[in-house]
């Protein structure tokens, strides 16, 4: 496959970014024009979660980042530069803030869709992050910078073709992620109606009375998390030195909302793994584990259902419940909103907001006859599972899809093998 090097600037009509609208958070609304953030743009993956949105007039003077169908969403400042997708058709009329590139193909050389993949592949990943730390701003991928940067483009009709096969991974993945969405709107809202709003089989009529955290239905209490748990700790306050083989190390970067992204964790050495499994930085079966430093704080928070090879950072924490306490409750209830608020509320740092274990131990929280943990439990493991399973089939379409566009360029494999990889993918 001939392949023809050429710098961004050839082979696009536009690489720019936009702007946050006066006022900040504070100016955005709950319907309006779509303002795509960094948080929004994840690699191939675009995050509806969290979606800003502005006024007509507010869109007006950005109306030279007008997202259009086909573009290329590339972050380029902070800890998630070089992350990069297509755009959404849906977000066509979208504008963008000063932390999101719009780059969008010349028709006539590039295909976006098949340029999106390219520059969020692995290799030109690598390019991207050294070319955003060598230069004066850290962490910062500059209009000039990528001007300059160099890609290589196979004919135009392959790269259609390429970039057909390759979405149609992109489709699973999104359809699975929607009903990971509707599943987690599901449970979410069962518990917000049992727990919460006092709902729940068999409470109806139930008097209330007063408890530290308002008026709770009679017969149930107020706990303190630590009650729930044998332990309550975090991961390893000392990170080891990265080696070339050994065992993985997670930091909060690594966490999604169901798992580890085993891709991105560190390597460290043997020694230095069963240092830390003895310091009981290794996560357990049955364990929950929480974000617990910086902007992820609590946004990230799962139960561990399988043995993982992984020893954690301290910007994890690690609840591990009693064997009787009833887990599916628990994990709801830490990543209910009334909980998150409160966990939210407590937290410390100036410059890095974290839970601190002494105060988060003392987290109160409302706790409901065990008849009625063990009902939800039964209701919502199903859920969950399901979930689960789900999150762990995206993993494996991600790598497969990852692993298929090298393939591809380099002739391992043609066309039509890789339209069989994707009819057993489906």
């Amino acid at each position: 496959m001939a392949l023809t090097t050429y710098r961004l600037m050839d082979v696009t009509t536009k690489i720019g970014s936009g702007a946050t609208p006066t006022g900040g958070k504070e100016a955005y609304l709950e319907t309006g024009i779509p303002l795509i953030r960094s948080l929004n743009v994840y690699d191939l993956e675009f995050v509806y979660k969290d979606l800003a949105f502005m006024d007509v007039m507010q869109a007006r003077k950005l109306s030279h980042v007008t997202v259009q169908e086909k573009d290329v969403l590339l972050n380029i400042t902070g800890a998630s530069v070089a992350r990069c997708c297509p755009a959404p058709k849906e977000l066509a009329g979208a504008r963008v803030n000063q932390h999101v590139a719009i780059i969008r193909a010349d028709a006539k050389r590039a295909w976006g869709p098949y340029l999106a993949r390219l520059l969020a592949s692995p290799l030109y990943k690598d390019k991207l992050l050294a070319t955003a730390g060598g230069g004066a701003t850290r962490e910062a991928l500059t209009k000039a910078g990528l001007e300059q940067f160099e890609v290589q483009l196979p004919e135009l009709e392959a790269q259609r073709r390429y970039a057909s096969i390759l979405s149609a991974y992109d489709d699973l993945i999104d359809n699975n992620t929607r009903r990971i969405a509707g599943l987690e709107e599901m449970a979410r809202r069962i518990y917000e109606e049992w727990f919460v709003h006092f709902r729940a089989p068999g409470c109806e009529g139930l008097p209330l009375v007063d408890s530290p955290l308002g008026p709770i239905p009679e017969g149930w209490t107020v706990t303190e998390l630590m009650d729930f748990c044998q332990r309550i700790t975090d991961g390893a306050h000392k990170s080891p030195p990265t080696a070339q083989n050994g065992r993985l190390m997670a930091s909060v970067k690594d966490m999604t909302d169901w798992e580890f992204e085993p891709s991105g964790c560190r390597i460290i050495d043997d020694a230095d793994y069963s240092d830390l499994v003895r310091n009981d930085c290794k996560p357990l079966v049955g364990d929950i584990l929480i974000a617990k430093d910086g902007a992820n704080l609590n946004k990230h928070t799962f139960l561990v259902c399988e043995d993982l090879d992984i020893v954690l950072l301290s910007s994890i924490a690690i609840v591990r419940p009693k064997p009787e306490t009833h887990k599916e409750f628990l994990v709801s209830a830490l990543k209910s909103d009334a909980v998150s608020r409160r966990i939210k509320d407590s937290r410390t740092g100036a410059a890095i907001p974290r839970i601190i274990l002494k105060d988060f131990k003392r987290l109160l929280l409302v706790t409901p006859p065990i008849t009625l943990m063990q009902q939800f439990d039964k209701l919502i493991h199903s859920v969950h599972s399901l979930c689960r399973r789900l999150s762990r089939a995206n993993r494996n379409l991600r790598a497969q899809r990852d692993l298929l566009l090298p393939k591809l360029i380099s002739g391992e494999i043609d066309l039509s093998q890789a339209e069989e990889l994707m009819e057993a993918a489906e």
